[in-house]
C-alpha cells in the first residue's frame, strides 16, 4: 500500500545547523518547550539558528496547547450537562489533552537531547523558521 500521508513524519533538519552550534545551544533549547518559556531561547541566544528553530517549535507547542486547553474545557464544560455520559467525555478529553502536551513535550525534548532539528509531530510543520 502506498502511503503519501504521514502526519507523524518529523521533517530532520538537522543538517542545516552547524554542530557547534548545536553543541553549545543544547541547553537552552530545552526551555523552548516548556510553555511560555520559548523567549528566553529566542532571545537569550538569539545567534542561534539551532536555539531559534527550538524556539519557534516551542512557540507552536505552546499555542497547540492553549487552544487545545481551551477547547477542550469548552467541550467539556457544555458535555457537562449530560448526566453521566458528559462527565466521561469530559474526563476522556481531558486525558486526550494531558497525553498529547505531554508526548509533544517530550519528544520535543528528546530531539534537543539527541541534537536533532525535527519538526514536532502534526503541528511542527506550522512554525516557520526564523534565521
Amino acid at each position: 500500500m502506498n502511503n503519501n500521508f504521514n502526519s507523524f513524519d518529523q521533517d530532520d533538519q538537522t543538517a542545516m545547523f552547524n554542530p557547534a552550534d548545536i553543541q553549545q545551544n543544547k541547553g537552552i533549547s530545552y526551555v523552548a518547550y516548556v510553555p511560555l518559556l520559548f523567549l528566553i531561547p529566542l532571545f537569550a541566544a538569539s545567534n542561534s539558528p539551532y536555539a531559534k528553530f527550538h524556539a519557534n517549535q516551542g512557540i507552536i507547542f505552546t499555542l497547540f496547547s492553549f487552544l487545545l486547553g481551551i477547547v477542550f474545557g469548552i467541550l467539556g464544560f457544555v458535555l457537562g450537562f449530560i448526566p453521566i455520559l458528559g462527565t466521561i467525555v469530559g474526563i476522556l478529553l481531558w486525558a486526550i489533552e494531558v497525553i498529547a502536551v505531554i508526548g509533544l513535550l517530550v519528544i520535543g525534548m528528546l530531539n534537543v537531547s539527541q541534537g536533532k532539528a525535527k519538526r514536532l509531530p502534526i503541528i511542527g510543520g506550522l512554525a516557520t523558521f526564523v534565521k
